[in-house]
């Protein structure tokens, strides 16, 4: 049992294929145009009416990855590391106020 199959194949001038092929380059959707995207004073209106309905933690949709995809465009890096310095200084400064307050204290039972 044989089975032909026909081919046929159409050929086009350069004229002829300009005439019937689009060559521009277009987008088969069309293009947002600039009113309907929202302005940055609209962003952030939007952003503090949802600020509390939107999740905390998650890979998307929530304030961990706003902070997450702003750092990638500030090139924050949030690790201990470079903060450690100024952890140590608070809790020294904290050992400071324990110390005063203890003094204070002394002085006023000694009274």
């Amino acid at each position: 049992m044989s089975n032909d199959i026909k081919v046929q194949k159409t050929v086009f001038s350069t004229t002829e294929f300009n005439k019937v092929v689009n060559t521009t380059f277009s987008t088969y959707t069309q293009p947002i145009t600039g009113s309907s995207l929202y302005s940055t004073d609209e962003f952030f209106r939007m952003y503090d009416n949802l600020y509390y309905v939107i999740n905390v933690t998650g890979p998307t949709n929530s304030h961990e990855y706003l902070v997450k995809k702003s750092s990638e465009l500030l090139h924050f890096d949030a690790t201990t590391q470079n903060i450690q310095p100024l952890l140590d200084e608070i809790a020294q400064l904290r050992g400071q106020l324990l110390s005063a307050n203890q003094q204070i204290l002394a002085q006023q039972t000694a009274v």
